[in-house]
C-alpha cells in the first residue's frame, strides 16, 4: 500500500528516505520517507495485511512474562512506568481520580495500576490475547476490542496513547474522535518514539524504534504539533521517557551486532538522555489540550 499524504500536515512532498529492516519478524526491507513540510516519517509502501508482522514472542507489550535478564528488567521497567503514568495523568488533569481511556493498552499493567489508584478505567486493545490478560487484571473497568464497543455516552478526563499512535491507520481521525469524547479540562497524553533523538542518530537504520512495518509513522515534535493543530488540540507540555533510551539502545545493539551488548547500550542510553535533555529524548510524551 502506497501512502501519498502526510498524516500530520497532509503534505505530499518527501525530502529523504531510509531503508530499514524488519528485524522482529520478516527480515524484509521497508522504506521510511520524510515529509518535506513537518518531518513526519512515513513507512511506504506498507503491507496490506499487517497482522502477521505482530506475530513474534519478542513483541513485549503483548506479553505478561518475558524470560531471562532482559525480560526481568523489562517487567520492572514496565511497572515503574505504570506508576509514573498514573502520576502524570493526575498532574495533567489536576484530579486525583476520574475517567480514563487507555487506547492500545496491551496486557493492561497501566490500566490495572490506574484502577487501583481510584480511576474509572476503560481500555481498547485489538489483540485478543493481550485484551484477555488486561481484563483479568481489572475489577470494575473493562477493555474492549475497538472503540466502537465503548458506551457512546462515555466521556473521559484523560485519554492515553502510549506507543500507540505510530500504529494507527489514521492518527488525525483518532484525535478528532478523542476530542469529541473529552471532558472539559481533560488531557490527551501521547507517547511516541523520537527519531531526532541522539540514540536514533547514533544507530541510524538499526535504531529499533523504527520498528517497520508495524510503525506506520515516525514523529518529530513539529509533526505532532501539526497533527494537534489540524485536529483541534495544542501541545501544552513535552516530557521525556528516560527508560526508553536504554531499552531501544539494547535492541538496536542486537540488530546491529547480533548480540545484546549491554555496556554499549547503557552508555548510549545515558548519552542520549544527557544530550537529549527534556525535549529530545528517545521517546517523548506530549500532553495535549483542546484548542479553543
Amino acid at each position: 500500500m502506497e501512502i501519498h499524504h502526510c498524516p500530520c500536515c497532509a503534505g505530499t512532498k518527501r525530502k529523504a528516505s531510509l531503508n530499514v529492516v524488519d528485524h522482529m519478524v520478516s527480515k524484509e526491507v521497508f522504506t521510511v520517507s520524510l515529509c518535506s513540510s513537518c518531518g513526519c516519517g512515513i513507512t511506504s509502501p506498507r503491507p496490506d495485511e499487517i497482522g502477521p508482522y505482530y506475530e513474534s514472542t519478542a513483541y513485549t507489550s503483548h506479553q505478561d512474562e518475558n524470560g531471562g535478564l532482559f525480560g526481568a528488567l523489562y517487567g520492572w521497567a514496565r511497572a515503574v512506568a505504570a506508576r509514573q503514568k498514573v502520576r502524570l495523568i493526575k498532574q495533567s488533569v489536576k484530579k486525583s481520580a476520574g475517567a480514563l481511556l487507555d487506547y492500545g493498552c496491551g496486557v493492561g499493567v497501566f490500566t490495572a495500576r490506574a484502577e487501583r489508584s481510584g480511576w474509572k478505567v476503560a481500555g481498547v486493545e485489538l489483540s485478543d490475547a493481550a485484551r484477555a490478560k488486561a481484563n483479568e487484571k481489572l475489577k470494575q473497568g473493562r477493555v474492549v476490542k475497538t472503540r466502537g464497543d465503548l458506551d457512546e455516552a462515555e466521556r473521559f478526563d484523560a485519554v492515553t496513547l502510549f506507543h500507540v499512535l505510530e500504529h494507527l491507520d489514521d492518527p488525525a481521525e483518532t484525535f478528532r474522535w478523542i476530542r469529541s469524547r473529552m471532558n472539559t479540562g481533560g488531557a490527551l497524553i501521547v507517547a511516541v518514539p523520537n527519531y531526532e533523538s541522539p540514540d536514533a542518530r547514533h544507530y541510524g537504520a538499526y535504531w529499533a524504534a523504527w520498528d517497520v512495518p508495524i510503525h506506520y509513522w515516525h514523529f518529530t515534535k513539529e509533526a505532532v504539533s501539526e497533527l494537534a493543530k489540524s485536529t483541534g488540540w495544542f501541545v501544552a507540555e513535552v516530557r521525556p521517557m528516560r527508560l526508553d533510551a536504554f531499552y531501544v539502545s539494547l535492541l538496536s545493539e542486537s540488530y546491529k551486532t547480533g548480540v545484546k551488548n549491554w555496556f554499549p547500550a547503557i552508555y548510549q542510553g545515558i548519552r542520549s538522555n544527557i544530550l537529549g535533555g527534556r525535549k529530545n529524548a528517545s521517546s517523548l510524551i506530549y500532553v495535549l489540550r483542546k484548542a479553543s
